[in-house]
């Protein structure tokens, strides 16, 4: 028989807490609960970092994201307004230019003008 101890990491924590939908701040009666949103590294350099932001809307209505913004980069390659319809699975690249390093973690705040705000938090 094997004895199996489950243990949590800061890391497992915030992973986990990584795919809670991002409107679970927002105001009651708007869509963003129904909505998730996750980063992918694919590429990482001294300064720069290109992301994939794969948003899943379970709702039942789009959703639009209006803008998006992060106070430690310069952002570049999102084409906004961006359209997430119901039911939908879509992608949006994204390069960050940093003046210092990329750090550890930090936090990308998603603007979708009714419907709420939310925010990401990416670990590269």
């Amino acid at each position: 028989m094997t004895d199996t101890k489950l243990t949590f990491t800061r890391r497992s924590v915030l992973a986990t807490l990584l795919m809670a939908p991002v409107g679970a701040l927002a105001h009651s009666g708007h869509g963003m609960g129904h909505l998730t949103v996750t980063t992918t590294v694919t590429r990482r350099r001294k300064h720069r970092l290109d992301l994939v932001l794969t948003f899943y809307n379970a709702g039942t209505a789009a959703m639009t994201l209006e803008a998006l913004s992060t106070d430690v980069a310069q952002l570049s390659g999102l084409k906004l307004p961006f359209e997430i319809p119901a039911g939908g699975l879509e992608e949006q690249k994204l390069t960050l230019r940093f003046d210092d390093a990329v750090p550890g973690i930090f936090t990308l705040l998603l603007d979708f003008g009714e419907d709420g705000q939310g925010p990401v938090t990416v670990m590269p």
